[in-house]
């Protein structure tokens, strides 16, 4: 009997041990989806070292390598912003982004160091278009 209850234990323990680690997969996986908003604009500054094709190009490349990363499809190019700071870009999202994916972008705009290329967000906001 005592070796019945230990495989019944090593069976409900090992089945309580996959749905937890299915929860956890489930719970930190990306989803994607559109935020409630017609649109995110997301404000941005670049700074390079030894880039020689310009300001504009290094924020181009900076922003469409982060959008790849959230699978967005409908979005405008950044464009300098003359009444900001030297190297501060403007992009627009179509529709908005989700607060999980508003942070995941933001995260690569600023994590990532793409050819001594890196970002800095000053704003992203989500509203009407």
């Amino acid at each position: 009997m005592t070796a019945g209850r230990s495989v019944i234990v090593l069976v409900v323990a090992a089945v309580a041990v996959l749905f937890g680690v299915q929860l956890l997969q489930e719970a930190t996986e990306y989803h994607g989806g559109a935020g409630q908003h017609d649109r995110t604009t997301v404000v941005f500054t670049v700074s390079e070292r030894g880039n020689r094709h310009g300001d504009t190009f290094a924020a181009g490349a900076l922003w469409h390598t982060c959008i790849a990363t959230i699978g967005w499809d409908d979005q405008e190019d950044p464009t300098p912003q003359d009444n900001r700071p030297p190297r501060t870009y403007q992009a627009v999202l179509h529709p908005s982004l989700p607060a999980d994916t508003r942070r995941r972008l933001r995260g690569c705009l600023e994590d990532l160091v793409l050819s001594h290329i890196q970002g800095t967000v000053i704003s992203m906001d989500s509203g009407p278009a």
